[in-house]
């Protein structure tokens, strides 16, 4: 009796998942008809040239002001709208409090030696 359901189960899971893939694959197919033309390639007598873009404003300490606005509006969503940055500098590789996070991770792995 047991092996009977298990295997009716068994059955009807496999169905099931045929019927999804085959519904899945029918709006995939209908969708991509639907998304209109494809787009058309570039080519070197389309385009013309364009001079470099020039550096946007930047901050007193030479930090883009979007970044700056990104960073800010981090910082007050993490903690509170009281925090305040103060200063902003690159990332010094692997020092801070990444690799001090990093060793408490892979010291949690160390299991106790024992002497044979």
């Amino acid at each position: 009796m047991m092996l009977e359901t298990t295997l009716t189960v068994g059955i009807i899971v496999v169905v099931v998942s045929m019927l999804v893939a085959v519904i899945i694959r029918t709006m995939v197919a209908v969708l991509g008809r639907t998304g209109g033309a494809a787009p058309r390639p570039v080519t070197t007598s389309d385009t013309t040239p364009v001079a470099p873009a020039a550096h946007g404003p930047v901050t007193a300490e030479g930090h883009d002001p979007v970044h700056v606005a990104a960073i800010t509006a981090a910082v007050a969503t993490a903690f509170d709208d009281s925090a305040v940055v103060v200063h902003i500098a690159p990332a010094r590789g692997a020092a801070g409090w990444t690799s001090e996070a990093r060793a408490a991770h892979h010291g949690s792995h160390n299991v106790e030696r024992r002497s044979r």
